[in-house]
């Protein structure tokens, strides 16, 4: 993943693509961060996606404040952010496809619970899902 990133900024570079340049670059950054902080020298892609989910994360509460401050420009800028990053990030899990996994799961695993089935997601399908509504999904679907 780490790869993929420096490649795409040589390219942002070499297009003069500045605000995607900026994004790689901070997201880089968070990844190197991560890594001093671990005392690692590379983390594992399992890792690298929680650093960019929670820069998605951070864009994405931002753009409700620079709505408030009325401030459109701002709020376009952390929309382009948010799209450069998602295209680094795995494809995510729909409800419908979520429900069809834990249906699966619970005919799989009877007398499942929810911490299992919670678990079960995190291990087979980290970073392809919103914690939030797979844990409401399982609650619907195991409850």
């Amino acid at each position: 993943m780490k790869a993929t990133l420096k490649e795409a900024l040589k390219v942002a570079m070499k297009s003069q693509d500045r605000l995607r340049m900026e994004t790689i670059r901070s997201l880089l950054s968070e990844i190197q961060y991560e890594e001093m902080n671990k005392s690692v020298d590379e983390l594992p892609a399992s890792d690298m996606i929680l650093v960019l989910q929670r820069e998605l994360k951070k864009r994405q509460e931002a753009i409700g404040f620079e709505e408030q401050a009325n401030r459109q420009d701002a709020k376009a800028k952390l929309l382009s952010e948010i799209a450069i990053i998602e295209t680094f990030l795995p494809k995510q899990l729909g409800s419908d496809d979520l429900e069809k996994i834990l249906l699966e799961f619970k005919t799989s695993t009877p007398g499942a619970a929810l911490n299992g089935a919670m678990k079960f997601l995190k291990e087979k399908y980290a970073g392809q899902y919103d914690g939030k509504s797979a844990s409401e999904i399982a609650k619907r679907v195991l409850g």
